[in-house]
């Protein structure tokens, strides 16, 4: 009754978004804390940068790439708040699991257990957003998400490294794990699903789910959103890899500390990247309107001017303009973030809304958060007898460049986008028409 009473008031849906909010600030910081604790662990735990690429990299994105489509199958059929509470009582555990390693294969299992939490963060919430903001507000409410993911990264940085010089790298993975617990319980007994009209629980309020081989065949035939998981894919080489080692480059480089580095780039990566996914989007919203093709005109031009921003941020060896381009490469990575998620719920259609965001999410993640930290961590250690330091200055211009090749699907994309944006909108079951 709690959650029926609760649900048909005016501001419940405020109320939904900020508790998947604060559920992305977790997951974020989960996720993400790594980076910021990669030279501390490799010196405690005795591990090589093509280790520590497979802890930031495949190690979690597998789990958390092939996971994300049963995640979100269990998520359409019975019920995507349930579902989310659970997954995140699972990778919190496994955060604070991540504090008790003892070598590198501890240390993996736990990171594939918070991958394994975590596959079924994102479909759930961005189907639950879905459910409770019209297309028209969807962009704007999606990019609440994102803000709450990039306060989740500054935490992760700034608090991950002050606790780290302060009390050591454990307590940083404890104190990001134990609160969202507590936050489970909020969900699970605060949170309905939008569809059901008396237990979220109860199948037979549910509309019936559309079969997986169904749902593959009508996204593979919207070609824009096929060229557009493959071009994400693709930049997401270079765009993971590079911030999965920033954090270590500018250590080695400028001879800092986990928390020195903490603080100063999460005070030019926090606010820029909460005023990037304000700015994506409103701007998505509003160009939209005039073009449906402009969503992916943004993405294609994020990440081709990431390129020329990314090689003079590695090769110019100066803190202060390091600082400035962060900031500057934050704004311009960060843009494609809520224009990207709303066009994948709009290529979805409702049914098949969970299942679109894991598929995408799926190819994005096996390819750019799993080869991207991976290919990095392996290029500087063979680099490293010939470059030495430079090992891994030399390795990350080099993934950087996967970022312009992507734009170039992206672009492809643009040819079809309007029509299938029109098809998903007019075949709401999911029919490939």
């Amino acid at each position: 009754m709690l959650k029926r009473s609760m649900s048909e008031r005016a501001w419940y849906p405020g109320y939904v978004l900020g508790i998947i909010g604060l559920v992305s600030i977790a997951n974020y910081y989960d996720r993400n804390l790594i980076t910021i604790l990669v030279e501390p662990m490799k010196r405690d735990l005795h591990l090589s940068d093509a280790d520590i690429g497979l802890l930031t990299g495949i190690g979690f994105a597998l789990m958390y790439s092939i996971l994300g489509i049963p995640m979100a199958r269990l998520a359409d059929r019975y019920g995507r708040a349930k579902l989310l509470g659970y997954v995140l009582a699972l990778w919190s555990v496994m955060t604070v699991l991540s504090g008790r390693s003892v070598n590198l294969t501890t240390m993996l299992w736990a990171r594939v257990g918070v991958g394994v939490g975590e596959a079924g963060g994102l479909p759930a919430s961005h189907a639950l957003v879905a459910d409770y903001f019209a297309p028209a507000r969807r962009g704007k409410a999606l990019s609440v998400i994102g803000v709450c993911g990039a306060l989740g990264i500054s935490a992760a940085l700034a608090g991950g490294g002050l606790i780290n010089d302060s009390l050591g790298w454990r307590f940083a993975f404890y104190a990001g794990g134990l609160p969202g617990l507590a936050l489970s319980a909020l969900l699970l007994f605060t949170v309905r699903d939008f569809n059901s009209t008396s237990s979220p629980a109860a199948p037979q309020n549910r509309a019936p789910a559309v079969k997986l081989g169904s749902a593959f065949a009508t996204l593979w035939h919207r070609r824009s959103y096929v060229h557009m998981c493959i071009g994400l894919a693709l930049v997401c080489i270079g765009a993971y890899g590079q911030f999965a080692w920033t954090p270590a480059f500018l250590m080695r480089s400028y001879h800092m500390s986990a928390g020195q580095v903490g603080g100063y780039y999460s005070a030019a990566v926090g606010p820029a990247s909460i005023v990037a996914m304000f700015i994506g989007g409103a701007l998505n919203d509003w160009l939209v309107k005039r073009d449906k093709r402009w969503p992916l005109w943004i993405l294609a031009l994020c990440f081709a001017s990431n390129v020329p921003l990314s090689l003079i941020f590695f090769l110019v060896h100066n803190f202060a303009l390091a600082m400035i381009l962060t900031v500057v490469t934050t704004v311009v990575g960060s843009l494609w973030v809520a224009p990207s998620y709303a066009l994948v719920q709009s290529l979805a259609g409702p049914p098949l809304r969970a299942i679109a965001a894991a598929i995408f999410m799926m190819t994005v993640n096996i390819v750019g958060l799993g080869l991207g930290p991976y290919l990095t961590g392996v290029l500087s250690d063979a680099l490293t007898p010939r470059f030495g330091a430079d090992a891994l200055t030399f390795s990350l211009c080099a993934v950087t460049m996967t970022c312009g090749i992507g734009a170039i699907s992206l672009m492809w994309a643009t040819r079809t986008v309007a029509a299938d944006m029109d098809e998903a909108e007019m075949s709401p079951v999911g029919s490939t028409g």
